[in-house]
């Protein structure tokens, strides 16, 4: 049965009980989301437990740099999914064609130039976020050997983009859960049975990647015959790439700020030591069970908003914000509680050491009371890019994100040294941006003429 024929794949939102429809279409991305997340969760549980604190470090300071490469991947892939999305409902199928085989041929390039760069500049990137010199040489060493999986990250996140669009959530699904579970088991072969220990979890977690990717490119070569992919055809596959750079470049870009963001905050986190960094490694591993739904939430509203807006109707549009603002917040302050609570045994899972364990919990204590606020931001940033509106999230992450939560800390930290004033930094960027966008959707949503609703979603 060919699961990409058009009436078996339309996820129609535009009618039907809201909350119940954002849930379901918002439930796959989660999960991709998520089994994202475990390839560092199982990297960090086991480098913790047999590579010891430094390890752990050494693999959070890379995997900081990686997040830079990978997040663009994720947000560039949100323009890719409008504009095949858009082919694919116009039953444009030679264009749709002419984008998957340009976003391939991107991905083959592009990343392949991004390896090459990185694995050469892998020491001055850790140098500029000042990298503790204990962790330095092995960090380094395990950023190198990661570099030789963001080709089959870029090809996979463009393939998850285009297969999102034509209604097929469940494959990338499938591939995520065979790549993770291949992830862990050849973790456990490299560091616990071949005693590699750091270098081992980055082999294993580049072969999972490649694994990934080839199961995306023999997908996509098994499409409808009209658009499917084929060698032959990447030769020409420039044609569109020019709207695709137009269309996913400000999405890359805002989720390249939140990245760099990261990057500045652990610049000021490794003024405090080995022990401060690694906390905030095993923080974040934790915050992701926040973190991802509340993306997945807002990546989803942006479909659901962007249809209504062009079937004009708006009293979804506006209703739907209302109730994603309340179930996503109502969620985030739940599960932020239980987080919380749990915290003293969810950290031991990835690391027995005192001090580490103390950083991490005093991060979550300070950060994830206010957490609910940065979900509120997702909503207002979802509906935002659904009415066409995608300059302004970006400037907001460059402001609040990168601008904001540097100056934060420079000034304050030398009057008050004190960790706490680098977590602190999220909870006010947050309260920042969320009167930003709060009052540039109002404005948005005003200004809609009828004659606007289509041209906003084509």
């Amino acid at each position: 049965m060919d699961i990409f024929k058009r009436k078996q794949t339309e996820v129609h939102m535009e009618q039907g009980p809201i909350g119940r429809t954002l849930l379901v279409f918002a439930a796959p991305i989660l999960l991709s989301q998520i089994l994202q997340q475990m390839y560092s969760i199982a990297d960090c549980m086991i480098v913790g437990h047999f590579g010891g604190g430094n390890g752990l470090a050494a693999a959070g300071e890379a995997a900081l740099i990686l997040s830079v490469i990978i997040n663009f991947f994720v947000g560039f892939s949100t323009g890719v999914s409008a504009i095949t999305a858009s082919a694919f409902g116009g039953f444009q199928y030679k264009k749709l064609s002419r984008i998957l085989h340009s976003v391939i041929l991107m991905s083959l390039i592009f990343g392949a130039v991004m390896t090459g760069a990185g694995i050469a500049c892998s020491g001055a990137f850790l140098q500029w976020i000042h990298c503790p010199m204990e962790v330095f040489a092995p960090a380094r060493h395990y950023l190198r050997i990661c570099m030789l999986g963001i080709v089959p990250q870029f090809i996979y996140n463009m393939g998850n983009a285009v297969l999102r669009s034509l209604g097929n959530t469940k494959s990338p699904l499938y591939f995520l859960t065979f790549s993770s579970a291949l992830n862990l088991l050849l973790d456990l072969l490299f560091i616990i049975g071949f005693g590699m220990g750091l270098p081992g979890a980055g082999m294993a977690t580049v072969i999972a990647q490649w694994v990934l990717a080839v199961l995306m490119i023999w997908k996509m070569t098994c499409l409808d015959e009209q658009y499917q992919l084929r060698i032959s055809g990447l030769c020409g596959g420039t044609a569109e790439l020019a709207e695709i750079v137009s269309t996913g470049l400000p999405s890359g870009m805002q989720a390249i700020f939140m990245s760099i963001s990261s990057l500045l905050i652990q610049y000021s986190i490794n003024s405090f030591g080995a022990d401060a960094a690694a906390g905030m490694v095993v923080f974040s591993r934790v915050e992701g069970f926040l973190y991802y739904p509340a993306f997945s939430y807002g990546m989803a509203l942006t479909g659901f908003i962007g249809q209504n807006y062009g079937a004009h109707r708006m009293d979804r549009v506006k209703e739907g914000m209302k109730e994603s603002v309340i179930t996503l917040s109502a969620f985030t302050v739940a599960a932020g509680g239980i987080l919380m609570a749990a915290a003293p045994v969810i950290l031991r899972l990835f690391t027995t050491d005192p001090e580490i364990l103390a950083n991490g919990r005093q991060a979550i204590l300070c950060i994830f009371p206010f957490y609910f606020l940065y979900s509120i931001n997702q909503v207002y940033i979802g509906g935002l890019k659904g009415l066409g509106n995608t300059g302004f999230p970006m400037l907001c992450s460059l402001l609040c994100y990168c601008i904001f939560r540097v100056v934060w800390c420079r000034i304050l930290l030398l009057f008050f040294w004190d960790i706490r004033v680098i977590y602190f930094s999220y909870d006010v960027s947050w309260i920042i941006m969320i009167a930003l966008l709060i009052s540039q959707y109002h404005r948005v949503f005003r200004s809609i003429r009828p004659s606007d609703f289509m041209a906003a979603i084509l």
